[in-house]
């Protein structure tokens, strides 16, 4: 099969490029081509636009987006990929490859980050209307019951579940998250769905969409931190107990991590999961020793969460409809990232590209 179609290529210097020159890939020995139906577009797309460099090996000019879902299009002969011809499936972005002594977790190339266009077709992340299917990919079937641009939300919503393996929610805890992104906004709706009984989710003023959101997805109060003392309010609200875990997913501040360690109980629990671009952080270690907290990190899925994360979706019961936001084609390129950027005349809680 042969042809041309679109993608958008990211270039590294702060500027993307919508080309409709490319050609539809060959499956490579061992693996196959998607035809993208969806892709979610992340805030963490925005510093590679600019080129920052998230994971080892990352390239620019490249095709991005890591959020993809899309139907089986092509297979090699030889590819073992446990998938049949129009499957809907959900994209690890890792792709694995054998363990060795320096590699133990077979971690190989990641869609949307380490191939580039000058590799191969140029086709390796979601934003391109078709993408090529390496060896060792691990794909998930998704129903056909839910729209594919509610489904790319499988990747957040695998991270979420790794960090709660990590960090596990107990039946009946209160738990804050700070920072109404579309991740964020996920992480509150599965740790109501895991039994926490109050959840508080903070903002700014410029998240009012978002924190109205957050309440339709289940939380039990929002706060506007630019009005509000969040310290004060959890402490009214826990009776002076504060909260047993406090989650940072806030983008462009690191002010939120110290204010973790205020938000906390003794003996309570912070996880780490928003990026913050290398910058410093200030805060006072001695109130992690003194209140004997634990502090953890969430780097991203894992191979296991991926598969949670698709199982609960493929249920249909969780909230995907709320958390879809604004989708656009990709003739919207513009728009969508505007949109991505918050620099558009009107906010959405996610963002994400279809292709038809």
């Amino acid at each position: 099969m042969s042809g041309t179609c679109r993608g958008v290529v990211f270039n590294g210097d702060g500027t993307y490029t919508k080309r409709d020159d490319f050609t539809v890939p060959e499956p490579p020995p061992g693996g196959g081509v998607l035809k993208v139906e969806a892709v979610g577009m992340c805030g963490s797309d925005l510093a590679q636009l600019h080129g920052h460099q998230h994971v080892p090996g990352e390239k620019s000019p490249l095709v991005p987006g890591h959020e993809i879902v899309g139907r089986i299009y092509e297979l090699a002969a030889d590819a073992d990929l446990g998938v049949t011809l129009g499957d809907r499936v959900a994209v690890d972005l890792i792709v694995r490859v054998p363990p060795t002594d320096t590699n133990p977790f077979g971690l190989g190339n990641l869609y949307g980050y380490t191939m580039g266009v000058d590799d191969d077709h140029g086709l390796w992340g979601g934003y391109g209307e078709y993408m090529g299917l390496l060896p060792g990919s691990h794909l998930m079937k998704l129903t056909d019951d839910v729209e594919a641009a509610e489904l790319t939300l499988f990747e957040p919503l695998a991270s979420v579940c790794n960090w709660f393996k990590l960090m596990p929610i107990v039946e009946g805890e209160t738990v804050v998250v700070q920072g109404p992104g579309h991740m964020g906004l996920v992480c509150a709706a599965e740790a109501k769905r895991r039994g926490a009984e109050t959840v508080i989710v903070t903002g700014t003023d410029a998240d009012e969409l978002r924190l109205e959101v957050a309440r339709e997805l289940g939380a039990d109060v929002t706060v506007d931190v630019t009005k509000t003392d969040p310290v004060a309010l959890v402490s009214e609200i826990t009776g002076g107990a504060m909260a047993d875990m406090a989650i940072d997913l806030a983008a462009d501040t690191t002010v939120t991590v110290p204010l973790c360690l205020n938000l906390v109980r003794q003996g309570g629990k912070v996880l780490l999961a928003g990026l913050k671009n290398m910058a410093p952080v200030e805060l006072i270690s001695d109130l992690i020793v003194l209140k004997g907290l634990s502090v953890q990190g969430g780097s991203g899925s894992s191979y296991s969460s991926m598969e949670e994360a698709v199982a609960i979706l493929n249920t249909g019961e969780f909230p995907t409809g709320p958390l879809l936001g604004e989708v656009f084609g990709i003739d919207q390129i513009d728009e969508a990232m505007a949109m991505l950027q918050r620099t558009a005349d009107r906010d959405a809680v996610r963002v994400g590209l279809r292709h038809s």
